[in-house]
Parts: structure tokens; C-alpha cells; sequence
């Protein structure tokens, strides 16, 4: 019950928004050369998953081909 919360809650941008204003006001400082490789394995875990995931139509008009 609690993983499906913290799951829908993952979902949604707002999310990471709130984590980085309670870091930051926190007073939690990262190194800038392990931002850069968080940041990038980040990247790479997005990209992955462009690729893994399917698309969903969400019912929206498509453009005329």
C-alpha cells in the first residue's frame, strides 16, 4: 500500500520539485563532479527508458500525414 503511494507519487513532477526545495532548504550540498555523474547516469536511465517503454495514445487529434 505505502509502494503504490510512493509510486504514484514518482510519477508526478511536482515530486521532484518538492525533493529538491526540501534538499536545498535542508542545506544538503553535493560535490559538482558527483552532480555531473548523477546527472549523467540520470540521462542515460531516460534515455533507456524512451526507448524501452511503449507510447500511449491518449486519445489526442493526430495530424493529418
Amino acid at each position: 500500500m505505502i509502494l503504490m503511494f510512493l509510486l504514484a507519487r514518482l510519477r508526478e513532477p511536482s515530486t521532484y520539485a518538492g525533493l529538491g526545495a526540501l534538499l536545498a532548504a535542508s542545506g544538503v550540498h553535493v560535490d559538482s563532479a558527483v552532480l555531473q555523474a548523477a546527472i549523467q547516469v540520470l540521462m542515460a536511465a531516460a534515455g533507456l527508458a524512451a526507448i524501452l517503454l511503449p507510447e500511449f495514445d491518449h486519445g489526442g487529434a493526430h495530424p493529418a500525414a
